[in-house]
């Protein structure tokens, strides 16, 4: 039975998003404490072309979101002693070349190993984001670049490139690929039925189509069939990132000192002791949030038309989660509005 002060917070969210059209792409929300109390909603098309409304159940492709799965699988494997975070990414891809052997698996966890991004190399050799690219191929481009974008461990810079290779980390581990490891070990444990790694476009489940809008205001399909997983892939709903984000405080998965890890920071410092560049404040896959007078992690995510934001908020025990298939949809400035409805809150900045 909802209070009265629920009552009221559930007509704000829905005065927030009433301003969407439902026979446009749109979003889904939601805003979950862990003991239940729910404030969820969405709005706008599953599909254009079948009338489909979205609902809270809708998947979407998360795009960076997936980031801390990936790192959450790393990390399962060192519980196990099946990898050290200190271990070059030589050991797991050894035809990267010898350039990258300073490289290791903590670099590209924290975004420090100075490592090209794929997508810019996939750009130079004219790959559309609507043709297919294989991680075979991403490889081969890594494989014949040869050429550090900065000296490993001296500069933070965000990239795709570190989660895309963890990936591959994670398969020569384990003996499974990320989308399988991640339905056994994460996925299956936490009840998310509706989350799944895609290895390969189209995906033999539903998914919102993306939609962005063409010169003449009307909106086109706009969907990336390219196979990488690590940096990105994971498909879910806003139901099933509420029983993700409540495992950051229970460890049903994992364990309480598997959780804590992640949102462990970078190192501050390279290995000559330098301060690095543009240090920002990255865990495991996740931001420490700073906007709010209360500590929170968060993640974006923004890949062909699917913007995406999830928040924890450890303290007090509430999850945020705002998935769209609108490319021009701001997922972030929505999910703090939540937030700051949710909490009673306002943004705290500087």
């Amino acid at each position: 039975m909802y209070s009265t002060r629920d009552q009221s917070i559930q007509l704000a969210l829905n005065d927030l998003f009433n301003r969407f059209s439902p026979n446009e792409p749109g979003c889904a929300y939601i805003a979950s404490f862990d003991d239940g109390v729910t404030y969820k909603g969405a709005v706008g098309l599953d599909s254009i072309e079948e009338n489909l409304p979205i609902t809270t159940k809708t998947i979407f492709n998360l795009a960076s979101v997936s980031k801390q799965f990936t790192a959450f699988a790393i990390l399962l494997l060192e519980q196990e002693g099946k990898l050290n975070l200190d271990d070059s990414i030589l050991k797991y891809v050894p035809t990267l070349g010898a350039y990258a052997e300073p490289v290791t698996l903590r670099h590209l966890i924290h975004h420090t190993g100075g490592l090209v991004d794929y997508m810019e190399l996939a750009e130079k050799a004219n790959f559309k984001d609507t043709e297919k690219l294989t991680p075979e191929q991403s490889l081969l481009h890594l494989e014949n670049h040869q050429m550090a974008a900065f000296p490993v461990g001296t500069k933070f810079e965000y990239s795709n490139t570190g989660y895309f290779l963890l990936s591959l980390v994670v398969e020569k581990a384990s003996g499974k690929n990320l989308s399988e490891f991640s339905k056994e070990r994460i996925f299956e444990p936490l009840h998310m039925n509706d989350t799944a790694i895609v290895v390969r476009y189209p995906t033999s489940f539903p998914v919102a189509r993306g939609y962005s809008k063409n010169g003449q205001g009307a909106y086109e399909i706009y969907e990336s069939p390219w196979e990488h997983m690590g940096d990105g892939a994971v498909h879910s709903n806003v139901e099933d990132l509420v029983k993700w984000g409540q495992n950051y405080t229970t460890g049903m998965v994992g364990g309480k000192d598997l959780v804590k890890r992640m949102i462990e920071l970078g190192p501050k410092t390279s290995p000559t002791g330098q301060l690095i560049i543009d240090n920002e404040d990255y865990a495991f896959g996740v931001f420490l949030g700073g906007d709010f007078d209360c500590h929170y992690l968060e993640h974006s995510g923004g890949w062909a038309s699917y913007p995406s934001h999830f928040m924890r908020f450890p303290e007090e025990r509430l999850t945020i989660a705002v998935l769209s298939n609108d490319e021009a949809f701001e997922s972030i400035e929505y999910a703090k509005k939540i937030a700051e409805i949710t909490l009673g809150k306002s943004v705290q900045k500087g």
